[in-house]
């Protein structure tokens, strides 16, 4: 088996994970794939912090959180551990370009939330001051079909 993930809440900027899982296994948030339906991949890397958690699990239950093979979070969650880094001004921006990855080190149950701010990788395709009544909230630009429009061809 692998951790269990579920998307909370998926837009242009934040994306809001929970995670669950109750035995010795790891799972992997593919960063590139956070891509909200507002939003297309550009060209450059995607660039994802990590800015809150917060894990709850039975005693003797172990998490870490990994990101390009380094420890980023190591905790016990029967202390149900909790962290919002904007409060302090240091997101968790250790290898932001690499996948999360959520390990259970112990047979018991955790769960818990990640909340992610999705850095650079990504381009909006709601672009009303750009385009106004031309924007096209289904691609990146604006209306190819409107007359008028500046992308009709």
């Amino acid at each position: 088996m692998a951790v269990l993930f579920t998307t909370l809440k998926n837009t242009n900027q934040e994306t809001v994970i929970h995670f669950s899982s109750s035995a010795i296994e790891t799972g992997t948030i593919t960063i590139a794939n956070l891509t909200a339906t507002t939003q297309a991949r550009n060209s450059d890397a995607p660039v994802v912090n990590i800015v809150k958690y917060h894990v709850t699990g039975e005693l003797g239950s172990h998490l870490k959180i990994i990101r390009n093979s380094k420890n980023v979070i190591s905790c016990s969650p029967e202390n149900a551990p909790y962290a919002e880094f904007n409060a302090f001004g240091i997101p968790v921006i250790n290898d932001n370009t690499f996948d999360i990855v959520i390990s259970n080190h112990a047979a018991k149950d955790i769960t818990g939330f990640l909340v992610l701010r999705k850095v650079a990788g990504w381009d909006t395709k709601v672009e009303p001051a750009t385009y106004g009544s031309y924007d096209d909230t289904t691609r990146v630009g604006a209306s190819t079909t409107a007359s008028g429009s500046p992308d009709k061809a």
